[in-house]
């Protein structure tokens, strides 16, 4: 049975959450935690398939502990989500976000979905295979910021690949070699280059 876990310091908030995530999933399990510490604890000892996350929470942000969670391989396949009052623009592109203001089940699904096709595409098709398979071995000789800029930019082409926006995919293509590029010199020289396959 699938899991939902709802992280938000106000009581209402909580119900109201559940109430939309639960309206289409009556055999969905909720849980609800009110601050940051108690849903580490929760996970440290569970999962959930699906977390939605309060950005202002008293013992931190959201979206820091949405990072944290996805840098966790226990939570690859978790949907990870910050439900918030605030503008979402403002929010990191990388996590997936939703206002509280327009928050329907229709809306929480819908992003639901969007992160099961990108899942797909990311394990299953040749193209995003590559994309995901490319500079592992040079991953590993990469300073920390720049190994999460390369899994970054990989998503982002994954992403877009749906659509097919060339010009998009032009121009994450050069900013790829330009990563590559300045791994030679953090590598010294340790690591052999590994030239991008062409993907279009």
């Amino acid at each position: 049975m699938s899991t939902c876990l709802v992280i938000d310091d106000d009581t209402f908030d909580r119900h109201m959450i559940k109430r939309c995530v639960g309206r289409a999933r009556p055999n969905l399990r909720l849980y609800e935690c009110a601050t940051l510490t108690k849903a580490r604890r929760f996970l440290d000892h569970g999962s959930a398939d699906l977390i939605l996350i309060d950005n202002r929470m008293p013992d931190g942000l959201g979206t820091e502990f949405a990072q944290e969670l996805r840098s966790n391989s226990r939570m690859a396949d978790s949907v990870i989500c910050i439900v918030t009052g605030d503008d979402v623009r403002t929010l990191d592109s990388d996590i997936a976000a939703l206002s509280k203001e327009r928050l329907s089940t229709q809306s929480i699904w819908d992003m639901v979905s969007r992160f099961l096709k990108e899942r797909e595409i990311l394990r299953t098709t040749e193209k995003a295979q590559r994309v995901t398979d490319f500079g592992n071995p040079l991953g590993e000789s990469l300073s920390p910021g720049m190994g999460r800029m390369l899994r970054t930019l990989r998503m982002a082409r994954a992403r877009v690949a749906r659509r097919d926006p060339q010009m998009a995919i032009d121009e994450l293509d050069k900013l790829e070699e330009m990563l590559l590029a300045m791994s030679e010199v953090v590598s010294a020289g340790t690591v052999t280059p590994i030239a991008p396959e062409p993907l279009s």
